[in-house]
């Protein structure tokens, strides 16, 4: 029996555990995608207990704890930064097989040494041990993400933001690289939202362009795509419940625009032929502009209305939406092969009933640069265990695991570092298995590992 979060855990075999120590380990972090706040970096924001370094913002925990019928008073809500964690910890023990039991233990051991299983017994010991060890300062943003040995951090920001502290950190030098990811999910797919007209004047103001007509809000955009550029932003990210059945035509766009700054909702056809018309336009302008763009598919948000009008987005009410539509997507990706080109793009799906299609799909359409087009990492619902390892093989059946481009955080946590140990060690009895079993070159293996951890995005997102 393996002890509880021995060194040896998650590392299925030998040849694994010889991969991790000897590899991955120590290997540094590219964190391509995630939430971190570029503000709280620039002002090296500082936490002086477990509670609010782990709890604030993190709406994995949330939905467990909902789940275990905890007050949402201890959740989101102004009980005291203690309460909550030991909250928190009364329902760890019913985690069982959850990622998020295995990554608080993982980020209790890495930030803090202490392998003490977490539970209502041992919570008042861990609160005191970790706030004796945050009293000097040290977990603040920036220690954390050099201890974790980050290099490049990609958070992501809306096309009206000013950018401010990603400017501060690049002039400061920083030393490990922050870039905004431009992410137009509002301008793509907000047309119907009571708030788009709004919008459209709040990026007209930031840019500096009239967008009263559709014209204007084009060139709103790409002033926007070029201003993110100027500041070292180099992909695109956007989040879509569906991919349109039919082309847009630009009038077709126009029109659902200028129904919607008129006060009028588009109807559904009317706003899927503009959903349509910017996908391809914004697709033709990264091409243009070496950016890669991002898709995230399938996810259903802010379902629970009432808790919803409480908390806001972004805390935990999302949940798995339907698989995309595999012939919508092969439309697509022809339009924009044809108008202009595709962009290095990366395709991630939160219904994993959907890989094989996806990654089939996208394998069409490759042959510019290596791995032109990418399955995406196991993302959000499916970035477990066993999720990690579904996405491993079907990316090795279906294209090129060694250009994989690895793990990411998709996070706000300053402390969620420990999810790229939790992918190397099942990423090396994965590889680990393969040589074990005579079907992998035991001498190609830790180059393979060392790739897929750093390499590749590196080469793919750019030094």
């Amino acid at each position: 029996m393996t002890a509880f979060l021995s060194d040896r855990v998650l590392l299925e075999n030998d040849t694994a555990a010889a991969l991790f120590e000897g590899t991955a380990k120590a290997l540094p972090i590219y964190d391509y995608h995630c939430h971190l706040s570029p503000r709280m970096i620039y002002e090296d924001a500082s936490y002086d207990n477990i509670g609010q370094l782990w709890l604030e913002g993190d709406h994995y925990k949330w939905r467990l704890m909902r789940a275990e019928g905890i007050d949402e008073a201890l959740i989101t809500g102004d009980a005291s930064w203690k309460d909550k964690f030991f909250a928190f910890a009364s329902a760890v023990p019913r985690m069982a097989g959850s990622p998020i039991y295995h990554w608080a233990h993982m980020e209790l051991k890495a930030c803090f040494g202490i392998t003490t299983p977490i539970n209502s017994r041992t919570a008042p010991s861990i609160w005191e041990e970790t706030s004796r060890k945050m009293a000097d300062g040290s977990f603040c943003a920036r220690k954390l993400i050099h201890r974790f040995g980050v290099e490049a951090i990609c958070t992501t920001d809306d096309p009206a933001d000013t950018l401010i502290y990603h400017q501060k950190l690049k002039d400061e030098g920083f030393d490990v690289k922050v870039r905004p990811t431009f992410r137009p999910d509002a301008a793509a797919c907000g047309v119907q939202r009571e708030d788009f007209a709004e919008y459209v004047k709040k990026i007209g103001a930031v840019s500096g362009r009239e967008t009263d007509s559709f014209d204007g809000w084009i060139s709103a955009l790409q002033q926007r795509m070029t201003f993110f550029g100027e500041v070292g932003c180099n992909m695109s990210d956007l989040s879509l419940g569906k991919i349109p059945e039919e082309s847009g035509t630009f009038e077709q766009a126009r029109q659902a625009f200028d129904l919607a700054m008129q006060g009028t909702c588009p109807n559904d056809r009317q706003a899927d032929a503009y959903l349509d018309y910017m996908l391809r336009f914004f697709a033709r302008e990264y091409q243009k502009r070496g950016w890669v763009m991002q898709l995230h598919l399938s996810a259903i948000r802010n379902n629970n209305k009432r808790l919803f009008a409480v908390t806001g987005p972004d805390s935990g009410l999302d949940s798995v939406g339907p698989a995309i539509s595999v012939v919508s997507l092969s439309r697509l990706l022809n339009a924009i092969e044809e108008e202009g080109g595709l962009p290095k793009t990366i395709v991630y799906t939160l219904n994993p009933t959907a890989y094989y299609e996806i990654a089939s799909m996208i394998g069409n359409f490759q042959g510019k640069s290596p791995n032109h087009l990418m399955l995406g990492a196991a993302w959000w619902f499916c970035d477990h265990l066993d999720g990690i390892k579904e996405q491993l093989r079907i990316t090795a059946n279906t294209g090129l695991l060694g250009r994989f481009t690895g793990m990411l955080t998709d996070s706000r946590s300053f402390t969620s570092y420990a999810r790229h140990e939790y992918f190397r060690r099942i990423l090396c009895s994965v590889v680990g298995e393969w040589v074990e079993q005579g079907l992998y070159d035991p001498q190609e293996a830790p180059k393979l590992i060392e790739d897929i951890c750093i390499n590749n995005a590196r080469e793919y997102f750019g030094n």
